[in-house]
Formats: structure tokens, C-alpha cells, sequence
């Protein structure tokens, strides 16, 4: 006997059999025969029915598996160690070019322009002095038995810290 293909021919010679769903709990499989059978079903010319292919599709979106919502604080601890880990620069490079170029103007007309590893410099130097601030900062929320690091906060340290030479 020689091998065909079976063309999909459902439902032309023989009736629509119901689908037994053992997914999900009896309450969410009531909703969606409910729902289903509230819901008039629209008849397309050359369809050949399949309402209870479509509870079917309501009752698995229904008990798709939802994405794991973490804690609070969990994601921000985790993203602060992936930051701690890594070696390369936080602030990005064009931003921070116009504003040193910005400021350069602000101050002085003749200084027009900076060579990439002077801007390197002053961007590690602007980045190594944030770091320590925050770290300062963050000391004195402690101090004061808070976790949320606030604007007074960032003031008492760069108040205590002084003036801090490169």
C-alpha cells in the first residue's frame, strides 16, 4: 500500500468531537466553558465550526504560565552586582562630551577642542568621584538607619568629604 498524505478534512464527514482538558483547575475550566458558551461564535463562510477550539485557545491562555514577579529590592540588588562587576565606563560618551564641551565654552573661548584621551581622563575622574560620593552618601543614610538614599543625604557628604584633589 503506498504512502499519502491526509489532507485535513474535519468535520465534512464525521462530527466534532469534544476535547477533554485536564490543564488548569475545575474553576478556571468552568470560566471558559462559561465564557464560551456566552459568547456567540461567528460564522465564517468555509469554516467548519471550531468553537470549542476556540474555549480551548481561552482556557490555555488563561493558564499560561504567568512570569515570575521577584520581590521587591531583589531585581535592584541583583542589577547593583552585575554594575559592581563590570570594569567599563557607566556614563556614555556623547553625552558627556557635549557637556564637557559646554562647559568648556561656558568658561573659557579659546579651548575649543579636546583630544578622545583627555576626554577618557576627565570622564574616569568624573566617574571615579561620583562613585565615591554616592558611597559617602549612602554611609550617612545608613547612619541614619534608612535604606532610601535621599538629597541630604548626597549633601552631608560632600559636606564632611571636603575638597577632594585629583
Amino acid at each position: 500500500m503506498a504512502r499519502t498524505k491526509h489532507t485535513a478534512k474535519r468535520g465534512l464527514s464525521r462530527p466534532h468531537r469534544k476535547r477533554f482538558q485536564f490543564t488548569g483547575s475545575p474553576i478556571a475550566r468552568r470560566k471558559a466553558a462559561a465564557t464560551a458558551a456566552a459568547t456567540p461564535s461567528r460564522t465564517v463562510p468555509g469554516d467548519t465550526g471550531g468553537s470549542s477550539e476556540d474555549a480551548h485557545q481561552g482556557t490555555q491562555r488563561q493558564t499560561e504560565k504567568r512570569s515570575r514577579r521577584s520581590r521587591p529590592g531583589v531585581v535592584a540588588l541583583r542589577e547593583i552586582r552585575r554594575l559592581q562587576k563590570l570594569t567599563k565606563l557607566l556614563i556614555p560618551f556623547a553625552p558627556f562630551a557635549r557637556l564637557i564641551r559646554e562647559i568648556t565654552g561656558f568658561y573659557s573661548r579659546e579651548v575649543t577642542r579636546w583630544t578622545p584621551d583627555a576626554m577618557l581622563a576627565l570622564q574616569e575622574a568624573a566617574e571615579c568621584h561620583l562613585q565615591a560620593m554616592f558611597e559617602d552618601a549612602y554611609l550617612c543614610s545608613i547612619h541614619a538607619k534608612r535604606v532610601t538614599l535621599m538629597v541630604k543625604d548626597i549633601q552631608l557628604a560632600r559636606r564632611i568629604g571636603g575638597k577632594r584633589h585629583w
